[in-house]
């Protein structure tokens, strides 16, 4: 199985291609808030919606040092 995190509908090829080519592959489609594309679960072997408190609880902190000191920010769009 693999799992997919969007909602954009450029992605429906692709996962029609996975399915044709894989037949035994499984893709389902986790849709961030607000984000449902019933043309991307029509193509999917299954989905669900990824609550907001859920996806608010599983983001990584504002910023994270790496192992060499370098400081990773997360855009302040997505905070």
């Amino acid at each position: 199985m693999a799992m997919l995190i969007s909602g954009d509908s450029d992605l429906v090829p692709p996962i029609r291609q996975i399915h044709e080519l894989f037949p035994l592959k499984r893709v389902f489609v986790a849709f961030p808030p607000k984000r449902h594309n019933q043309s991307v679960a029509l193509v999917a072997k299954g989905s669900m919606t990824i609550g907001r408190k859920k996806l608010v609880e599983s983001q990584f902190s504002e910023s994270v040092k790496k192992r060499d000191g370098f400081l990773l920010q997360k855009p302040t769009d997505w905070q």
